[in-house]
């Protein structure tokens, strides 16, 4: 083989792996240079949006919280979370592992919800959703909040686990209604906006 066969080969060779280097680095580049320019609206366009008003903000920063309370629920075969894994473990019988983010819905949640209930504007559908939401917590998180005290008064060991299977099929039907009326919240002001 000759040397210009050889140099050849090699600029081939080498042209193929920058290509594979480059190739991912501007794929993920490509979205952000593809992009729209933001563009400024007509001040007719600008005066036909309102601007959003005290309620608007009070369900938008309720929402924003509890969104962190929601599980994002994934397709099999597809890796969830530690949280999902958990709840999963949850409802096959490991009541130990019952969620303790009971706190979303204390006494912060409960002066948020009535601030965004009585600030002025007008959201009738996160209204709606807010006051089920709100209904939903006060007949629900009892019993949710029963299993996380026992969980953590540490009676398992006492009485073998009983009461804690006892209460689980009711801290399971508390967290399913509370997440669903809070997808539903959620969804509505994310509507609203």
């Amino acid at each position: 083989m000759s040397a210009t066969c050889i140099s050849a080969s090699r600029r081939r060779s080498t042209a193929r792996i920058a290509t594979a280097w480059l190739l991912p680095v501007a794929l993920l580049a490509l979205p952000a240079c593809t992009r729209d320019a933001p563009t400024s609206m007509p001040s007719q366009e600008r005066a036909a949006r309102p601007a959003s008003d005290a309620k608007t903000l009070a369900h938008a920063d309720l929402a924003h919280r509890l969104r962190r309370f929601l599980i994002e629920r994934s397709l099999p075969g597809v890796a969830r979370g530690q949280t999902a894994a958990d709840d999963e473990r949850f409802r096959l019988g490991a009541f130990w592992r019952a969620r303790t983010d009971t706190h979303h819905f204390g006494a912060d949640f409960q002066s948020r919800a009535e601030t965004a209930l009585t600030a002025t504007g007008s959201v009738p559908t996160a209204d709606a959703a807010l006051r089920r939401l709100r209904d939903t917590v006060d007949a629900r998180l009892p019993a949710w909040q029963a299993l996380v005290d026992y969980n953590a008064a540490g009676t398992m060991r006492d009485d073998g686990g009983e009461e804690g299977r006892r209460l689980l099929p009711w801290a399971i039907a508390s967290i399913d209604a509370i997440e669903v009326a809070t997808w539903d919240y959620v969804g509505a002001v994310e509507a609203a906006r």
